[in-house]
């Protein structure tokens, strides 16, 4: 006897599309719940899969977090990088644009990063983030930094970082961007 009968096609996402899409829909839980408000049966209805189909593309929701980050890491290490390479005033001027800059492109993760407690807490344990953190506080804090201008770096990036879970702010990109720069830079004295 010969069953004619056919079975469905899984589909299956391009490799790496499915991380991708993990992620995507992790970030978008996180900044609505936060990470310890988001669990992965939560970002596996939001991408109508099953919870084994988002642990098959991460072991755990630390690796999400991380991966949420990542973009933020990676923009946080090539500020670091091209500032290393310039003469000290200007590589705080770069520094504090690059960090506006990131804040801007990634306003709901750089968001998330600051204002989560679970992240934070889970980025500043990762290696990764830490050491590009440090490199950047050394470019905008110098050697042997005062109280007031470690105070002014914490006003500063809090201030900056937050800017994504501000609603309603109506102001055209670049004035917003120029604002920010001038604010943050008054602030660190740059």
């Amino acid at each position: 006897m010969n069953d004619t009968t056919e079975l469905p096609v899984r589909r299956r996402s391009p490799r790496g599309q499915g991380k991708a899409k993990v992620t995507e829909a992790a970030a978008l839980l996180f900044a609505e719940h936060g990470v310890s408000g988001t669990s992965l049966q939560a970002i596996a209805d939001k991408m109508g899969v099953t919870k084994a189909a988002v642990y098959h593309q991460f072991a755990s929701k630390e690796e999400i977090v991380l991966a949420v980050a990542a973009p933020v890491i990676a923009t946080l290490k090539a500020i670091a990088d091209r500032a290393e390479s310039m003469p000290e005033d200007r590589a705080r001027a770069v520094v504090v644009e690059g960090l506006v800059d990131v804040a801007l492109s990634e306003r709901g993760t750089a968001a998330i990063v600051r204002r989560d407690p679970t992240m934070a807490r889970m980025l500043d344990a990762h290696r990764a983030y830490a050491e590009q953190i440090a490199r950047i506080d050394a470019l905008l804090l110098g050697p042997s930094p005062s109280v007031e201008r470690r105070i002014a770096m914490v006003f500063a990036g809090g201030g900056i970082m937050s800017l994504g879970a501000l609603p309603g702010l109506d102001v055209p990109e670049d004035r917003l961007r120029a604002g920010l720069v001038a604010a943050m830079s008054r602030a660190l004295d740059v």
